[in-house]
């Protein structure tokens, strides 16, 4: 069967950057005896970043590609994938409650192990999850910058996702310097649920909501086996 690796959105969701509830929404129909018209529809606001989403370089830069930009060149969005579980507890504790994995561009390559890609999704084996499973806020999970240069220099490279939050961990400072590395060659797939799934290769399928001018929305990714495929 195939993977959904998005997590459900449900109106209790909390917002992982300060912005209230990740999700809400409020009713304009409801099927009524016979009032009209005779339908359930609701109104959506969805707070992408708290949520599993797609992003771009309009993230973190004035200048970057938005969202139906990139959908010019749709096969960043779907193609062969390589899923990594990195092995132990590499989580370094930065204070008393934020413990931080960067991983290191030999644990990387170990990892990857000569395998050819075009996209790359990260977790580790072990993460605490939230009420809601996501991977927890308080568990860090980033690239190195030398990490993320070499998956940027990689051939064919179009595509980075992850488990945690976010790609970069600098906080009260102004740069996002891993979002931008990447985003030399790739998107960026955030808020992974990647807890069941065992490390290997997939065909990914990601498309975003062809938002205009946006640099970020909403996703339902999808991992197939081959064997599925064929």
């Amino acid at each position: 069967m195939p993977k959904i690796i998005s997590q459900t959105i449900t109106p209790e969701l909390p917002g992982l950057w300060f912005e209230g509830h990740a999700y809400s929404k409020s009713n304009l129909y409801k099927i009524d005896g016979e009032k009209l018209p005779p339908v359930n529809y609701d109104s959506h606001t969805i707070n992408s970043h708290s949520l599993t989403h797609i992003e771009t370089s309009k993230h973190t830069q004035e200048n970057g590609k938005t969202i139906d930009q990139e959908l010019e060149h749709p096969e960043k969005f779907f193609g062969k994938c390589l899923v990594l579980k990195l092995k132990g507890n590499h989580y370094k504790k930065i204070n008393d409650s934020i413990f931080h994995w960067e991983v290191s561009l030999t644990q990387l390559q170990e990892a990857i192990d000569k395998r050819s890609f075009s996209k790359l999704l990260l977790s580790t084996e072990f993460y605490p999850e939230n009420e809601f499973g996501f991977h927890d806020p308080n568990y860090v999970l980033t690239l190195s910058k030398e990490a993320s240069q070499f998956l940027s220099e990689t051939d064919g490279f179009n595509l980075y996702g992850t488990s945690w939050k976010s790609s970069d961990y600098n906080p009260g400072e102004l740069d996002r310097p891993i979002h931008n590395i990447l985003f030399q060659k790739a998107v960026i797939l955030e808020c992974l649920n990647l807890k069941d799934i065992q490390p290997g290769e997939y065909f990914l399928h990601a498309f975003p909501l062809p938002i205009k001018d946006a640099s970020e929305s909403p996703v339902m990714a999808t991992l197939f086996t081959y064997d599925e495929l064929r």
